[in-house]
């Protein structure tokens, strides 16, 4: 399965949620934003949305400092 996360390409992928994608990023959940297919989702819906080949994600990590 090919799905795109952040304009790549990412190959070989078996079938999980879009929580298990974060979670082998090392996303930390409570800063990031999701955007998948064009829509924002919502963290609730992270650990029951699967993802499906050809899905586009953009994930936005916000960061804090000064």
């Amino acid at each position: 399965m090919q799905i795109v996360v952040n304009g790549e390409a990412q190959e070989d992928l078996s079938e999980c949620t879009v929580f298990q994608l974060l979670e082998s990023l090392a996303v930390t959940p409570k800063t990031a934003v999701v955007e998948l297919n064009g829509k924002i989702l919502t963290q609730e819906h992270w650990q029951d949305t699967l993802l499906r080949a050809d899905d586009r994600l953009e994930i936005l990590v916000f960061i804090g400092g000064g």
